[in-house]
């Protein structure tokens, strides 16, 4: 009898510490530093040239640039009521773009009267536990391209400057393309993206050597009556000199209703 007790004892200890083995263990108890989320990534806010929140746009993320930032990007984020935004990135470079899209989908080709913008600069750079801070400000599409090929969001050379109209006011939406030679009738071999509502611009080239610079509102074709046109001018004409790892300040392009 003495041994049938000591067996039930020798069970039911086995038993309980079975229950006990089965019991899920609080992660925090294993490793508190594995448990802790610690947030990475991009954030801030969307808004229109007003600081109002643009709620409903997307913010995208691209790993690399050669899709000229259209077609589906690597990461998503929707832009909350606030205008606020989170993307969760691992760490990397990231090349960004925010849209806005009168149908309010998040995928699609762009559209006269959709919105976009472009970050400061391209690439950003995500750190281990750190959130960069990043804002956009939409601007309208007046041209269903965005980003025409030869657009390059970041480099070492190029030129910088503002597009103004015939009243020497900012002329948002506008670009800045650049060729070898002075012949603007042909196809640009870099082209800036649209401007803000400060007309500012930075345009990359991929080399150094003689670049010629005119602006436009229009994406495609010869430019037509009455459209905003206008070349870079002084007495140095129309084309500049920019060295490798130059950011040359070429002054203000001014844009008039084009007459052929």
């Amino acid at each position: 009898m003495s041994r049938i007790v000591q067996t039930l004892k020798m069970l039911s200890f086995l038993c309980a510490g079975c229950c006990l083995a089965c019991t899920p263990i609080p992660a925090e108890s294993l490793n508190p530093s594995q448990s802790e989320y610690s947030p990475m990534g991009i954030g801030g806010r969307v808004t229109d040239r007003n600081g109002q929140p643009m709620s409903g746009a997307f913010v995208y993320a691209y790993r690399n640039a050669k899709s000229n930032l259209r077609g589906p990007a690597d990461f998503e984020a929707r832009v909350d009521d606030q205008g606020r935004f989170l993307l969760d990135l691992v760490e990397g470079e990231y090349y960004l773009v925010a849209r806005m899209r009168q149908t309010g989908a998040d995928a699609g080709p762009p559209n006269p009267g959709d919105a976009w913008a472009l970050p400061p600069f391209n690439p950003v750079t995500v750190k281990t536990s750190e959130i960069v801070p990043i804002d956009f400000v939409l601007q309208s599409v007046t041209q269903p391209m965005l980003m025409r090929e030869g657009t390059l969001t970041s480099g070492g050379t190029g030129f910088t400057g503002q597009l103004v109209d015939d009243q020497n006011q900012p002329l948002a939406g506008a670009f800045v393309i650049a060729y070898t030679e002075p012949d603007f009738r042909r196809m640009p071999q870099a082209t800036s993206p649209a401007v803000g509502s400060d007309g500012l611009f930075k345009l990359f080239v991929p080399q150094e050597g003689q670049w010629c610079l005119a602006a436009r509102t229009r994406t495609r074709g010869q430019p037509t009556l009455g459209e905003p046109f206008g070349v870079l001018d002084g007495k140095q004409g129309s084309c500049r000199q920019v060295r490798t790892g130059e950011i040359l300040d070429v002054g203000a392009i001014r844009l008039l209703p084009y007459r052929p």
